[in-house]
Order: C-alpha cells, then sequence, then structure tokens
C-alpha cells in the first residue's frame, strides 16, 4: 500500500494507493470540492508527495484514467528520488521474459569468456532504432553493472532495455511502456509478461521509478531454452517497429494481440472467438480485396491462408479444407451456444484448434511485418 499527499489548492489531501486506485480522505471541505471539480474526469494529471521510510516526503506524479467521487483510478505514477528534481533523460526496463529473447545468459558467458570485465561498467549489446509517434527513438539492451556507482548499483539487474526520452510528459513513458510490454508479449505468445523495474534516469544516475499494472516485482521467466540460437537483430527490429505503431489502447495498423492468453484461458471459447477476430484483422491487412469479397467467407479465408504456410498441418489426415470448415464450424457453435467452457478444457479436438490457429496468426503477423516465408519458417516455436 502507498501513502502520500496530493497537491490541491494550496493545500493536501491524504490518500493511499492499493491496486493502482488512489483513495483519497479527510475531514474537511476540501476533498467535497476536489470530489467535484473532478468527478467522472478523465486522464489528468496529479501531483503530490510519497512517504515510505522515514519522515522525507518524495515528489510524485499521478496519471489518472478516470475518478468517480474520491476514488481515482490511476493508469501509472511516478515517484521520484528524495535527491530528484523531477525531470529525466532514460527510462530503464527490467524484464526477465526480454532477457530470454536478447539471450542475456549466452551473450555475457561469451563476453565474459573474451575477458570483458562486466562488474566493471556495462557494455551496449544491441541498438535498435524505431519510430512511435512520429519520433525516433534507439532501444539499448546493455547488460553489466557500473562500479563507479558502487553500492548505489543494482547488483540484482541481469539486463536493462534503455531508450532516451523527449519529454518529461508520464504520457511518453506510458507509450513506450505500453509498446515494449506489447513486443514481450509477442516474443513470449503470452499476455502475462510483467516487467520487473522501470527505472528513470538523469545523467546516469536514478532520479526516480515508474508504476503501472505492466511491472511486478515477482515477474521471472524460464524460456530462455527456446532462444539459444535466437537471431534478436534478424527479428525484433521490424517486430517492434510494427508494434509501435500503434501506442494508444486500440490496434489498428499493428500486429494484433489480443487473442494472447494467459495460463488460465489458454483454452476456452473467449480466446477462440479472440483467435479468429485475430485472423480476420490480419487477413484484411494482408488480402483486402479478398477480405472485401462477400464471395469469399471465413471458411475459404482459412483455406487461403493454411494453403499459404502448408508446414502448419503435420497431420496428414486433416487438409487445409478440413481444418477451415472446423474452424467455421466451432465458432458457429460458440455464437449460438453450443459450445461450453468445460468442452475446450478437456477436448483435445478443440485445444488442437486453437494451438494451430496461434501458429497460423503467428505466421501471418511476421509476414504482416515483412518477414519473408523462409525467415518466417526459421522463427522459433514457443
Amino acid at each position: 500500500m502507498i501513502k502520500g499527499f496530493i497537491d490541491y489548492r494550496e493545500s493536501k489531501i491524504p490518500f493511499v494507493i492499493e491496486n493502482y486506485r488512489m483513495e483519497l480522505f479527510t475531514d474537511n471541505d476540501l476533498l467535497s470540492d476536489f470530489s467535484k471539480e473532478h468527478n467522472f474526469k478523465k486522464n489528468y494529471i496529479l501531483h503530490g508527495q510519497y512517504f515510505g521510510v522515514g519522515s522525507q516526503g518524495q515528489a510524485a506524479t499521478f496519471f489518472v484514467e478516470r475518478s468517480m467521487g474520491s476514488t481515482c483510478y490511476l493508469r501509472c505514477y511516478i515517484i521520484n528520488t528524495i535527491a530528484s528534481k523531477g525531470n529525466y533523460d532514460t527510462i530503464g526496463f527490467q524484464s526477465p521474459f526480454l532477457d530470454d529473447v536478447f539471450r542475456y545468459k549466452y551473450k555475457y558467458l561469451d563476453m565474459v569468456r573474451e575477458g570483458i570485465n562486466l562488474a566493471l561498467e556495462p557494455k551496449v549489446v544491441h541498438t535498435i532504432p524505431f519510430v512511435m509517434n512520429g519520433i525516433r527513438y534507439e532501444l539499448k539492451y546493455r547488460i553489466g553493472q557500473d562500479s563507479r556507482l558502487g553500492l548505489l548499483e543494482d547488483f540484482d539487474k541481469k539486463g536493462e532495455l534503455l531508450l532516451q526520452i523527449q519529454t518529461d510528459d508520464i504520457q511518453e513513458l506510458h507509450d513506450i511502456s505500453t509498446v515494449l510490454y506489447r513486443l514481450t508479449m509477442f516474443m513470449l505468445s503470452t499476455s502475462e509478461v510483467p516487467f520487473q523495474q522501470i527505472t528513470l534516469y538523469k545523467n546516469g544516475l536514478k532520479a526516480g521509478w515508474f508504476y503501472c499494472p505492466m511491472v511486478s516485482e515477482e515477474a521471472v521467466s524460464c524460456s530462455d531454452g527456446f532462444f539459444y540460437q535466437f537471431d534478436a537483430m534478424k527479428y525484433v527490429p521490424r517486430i517492434l517497429n510494427n508494434i509501435a505503431k500503434d501506442s494508444g489502447s486500440r490496434i489498428t495498423k499493428s500486429i494484433p494481440l489480443g487473442h494472447l492468453g494467459t495460463s488460465d484461458t489458454l483454452f476456452s471459447p473467449q480466446r477462440f472467438l479472440q483467435q479468429v477476430m485475430s485472423f480476420e484483422y490480419l487477413f484484411d491487412k494482408l488480402e483486402p480485396d479478398k477480405a472485401a469479397d462477400r464471395k469469399f467467407p471465413l471458411k475459404a479465408e482459412l483455406q487461403y491462408m493454411f494453403d499459404e504456410f502448408p508446414q502448419l498441418l503435420s497431420n496428414p489426415n486433416l487438409s487445409s479444407g478440413k481444418i477451415s470448415e472446423r474452424i467455421k464450424e466451432t465458432r458457429h457453435q460458440i455464437t449460438h451456444g453450443h459450445a461450453y467452457y468445460y468442452d475446450f478444457k478437456s477436448d483435445p479436438e478443440l485445444q488442437y484448434l486453437i494451438i494451430i490457429l496461434d501458429k497460423l496468426i503467428r505466421n501471418m503477423s511476421l509476414w504482416w511485418a515483412g518477414f519473408t516465408k523462409e525467415e518466417i519458417q526459421e522463427y522459433p516455436i514457443l
């Protein structure tokens, strides 16, 4: 639980935050005035102080998604270090999932064998340019510790992704975090990929921390084996540049990700329908003329794409026509209430349809991002 004060009309209102819900409380009329002014208001900024250890407050900035009465639902917030004045030049992400993608363990061992002392100073392993909201950024993946920081260094840190930011606007920080989170989702084929920590820097020193629902100190990953021979610089730049076309809540130009589930929702009728929607979105991007043709229904679209990627159908008893028909029938059964959650949990045939659709959507996404069929075939399968 986070505690502190927000600044309001040259006074202060106490708050507590839990699960990104800020509750304001006070006995005077100040809270009533705040509630009247901000009731049902969306997307605004509050400033205040956070009190953790000790009696000295740390400056904080809160991005409110919406508010109702004395409750503010936060999109994200920043807590500055005690010495920080609230200006930053770099944002850094620690992600065990992207450590796997960028082959942290293997890169670390290779560099140590070359005689590089990574306990002395960090080294940039990859630099990836991309464009987001019309602004050009450089994503740098760095490993190692900075000995100049002494005990201020984070010795638990493995790799870190660093980007120079253009403004102090909290919206920019949120957009960058969203794009990198979506990159991680696509690379790991799951929606459970939180960052371990997001740090704000000024001139190489920590100036604050960025918090949002995409951050969890409990984040762990064990997918490094899948990326043992992965060529990150061959795939990640094009995927990142495609994903960065959409940094807001709606995806209209980039790879769809709404069909990716968690371990609990992997096999469910809701996810199956989301997969079909993602397929139709991508088919419209890749084959706009056929998608607009009413004589080209869902079954024909599916069969066309399965024929483009015949290696997906390893079962000789299942042709592209048969599996497309089965997917069409299953969608019809779900929309008419004839398929239930427990059917997907126990029926291996329905589970196979979800697995094969995941692979097809992944291939279509890579095709939409500009990869050749040969490059798509070499992409690691999770």
